[in-house]
């Protein structure tokens, strides 16, 4: 499922394990009940761009929305995640 959402970094940019080719980053979402919290991963020609991302960064992603299983035991039993097509850094802040 195609998904645009806006947010704030709560992590940078991060290589998952031994693979530089793709960058996972955490984004914080405002939602009615407080806040959700996706991945947002950026491979090809946005790892060049994401690499400037930082903590606190206001971000607008659009790309494919999946459901990754967590370890047993987590607080959710899946993790939403973003692939990321398009990137847009956002001046104006996200109000929680």
């Amino acid at each position: 499922m195609q998904v645009t959402i806006s947010g704030l970094v709560g992590r940078a940019p991060q290589c998952l394990s031994d693979d530089r080719s793709i960058l996972e980053a955490a984004l914080s979402v405002p939602t009615s009940d407080g806040k959700d919290w996706f991945a947002v991963r950026f491979s090809n020609a946005l790892v060049e761009a994401a690499q400037g991302i930082r903590k606190g960064d206001t971000l607008a992603v659009t790309g494919d929305l999946t459901f990754e299983p967590l370890p047993d035991g987590a607080a959710a039993p899946f993790k939403p995640v973003v692939a990321v097509s398009d990137l847009q850094s956002c001046d104006s802040p996200i109000a929680y």
